[in-house]
């Protein structure tokens, strides 16, 4: 069994870069689920999409540094700086003192130390986002903190499989377009049955997902999300 995370931040990713091959299976009226029955019991399908929810997750990690760098640094980072004005210096006073009694450190950050030594803050940050992170894993005791988490794995893995994702929408749209010039023997498109133009307006719709929605600005917003309720969280503690 798939556990919550796993299911929707790594499976849920895969199932949607496998959507093309469903369409084609419901519009062709292929027996689509007795080829996924057979497949499935040889193992494939299961292969498959373990292997790809690694992909999307590899990916994903080994793009996250580029991904922050981009937006200004990691979010629980940028969160606790001074200069963030996201979360209010009252709140940021109580997290920082909060964090420097449980996780101590040999140099309380503050405004000056950012200003003259930001590299040295941001790795105290740093410490405290790691310290956080490993007194935050109960999903019972954290369920909004997981379910931002989630949100955040889910995009953030997704856009890793874009590339794969792409890729099979245009094989796809290729192959369903030489499949009605080998079947009826012409090239012209209007002379193709309605299912062709069907199947091609929803697998364009795929491919203008893929390219307009899964982005890295897509990203951002779970992952502040996410850095928000990590900070919460020491509240509790």
């Amino acid at each position: 069994m798939f556990d919550n995370y796993t299911l929707k931040a790594r499976l849920y990713p895969v199932i949607i870069l496998f959507f093309p091959l469903v369409v084609l299976g419901i519009f062709y009226s292929i027996e689509f689920k007795n080829i996924l029955h057979f497949l499935s019991s040889v193992g494939v399908v299961g292969a498959l999409t373990y292997l790809f929810s690694q992909l999307g997750r590899d990916r994903g990690k080994k793009l996250e540094q580029l991904l922050w760098q981009s937006w200004g640094g990691a979010p629980s980072i940028q969160l606790m700086r001074f200069g963030n004005q996201t979360i209010d210096k009252y709140t940021k006073s109580r997290y920082h003192s909060k964090l420097l009694h449980l996780c101590s450190v040999p140099v309380h950050p503050d405004e000056v130390m950012e200003r003259n030594n930001p590299s040295e803050a941001d790795e105290i940050y740093k410490t405290w986002t790691k310290f956080l992170i490993t007194k935050t894993r109960d999903e019972s005791a954290f369920p909004l903190l997981f379910k931002e988490n989630t949100s955040y794995g889910f995009r953030r893995n997704l856009w890793g499989l874009k590339p794969f994702g792409i890729c099979l929408v245009c094989i796809v749209i290729i192959s369903n377009y030489f499949f009605w010039c080998y079947k009826l023997d012409v090239f012209n498109p209007i002379k193709f049955s309605n299912i062709f133009f069907y199947t091609a307006v929803v697998l364009g719709l795929i491919l203008i997902f893929w390219i307009t929605v899964v982005r890295k600005d897509w990203i951002k917003l779970p992952a502040f999300s996410y850095a928000e309720r990590l900070l919460e969280s020491v509240e509790s503690m």
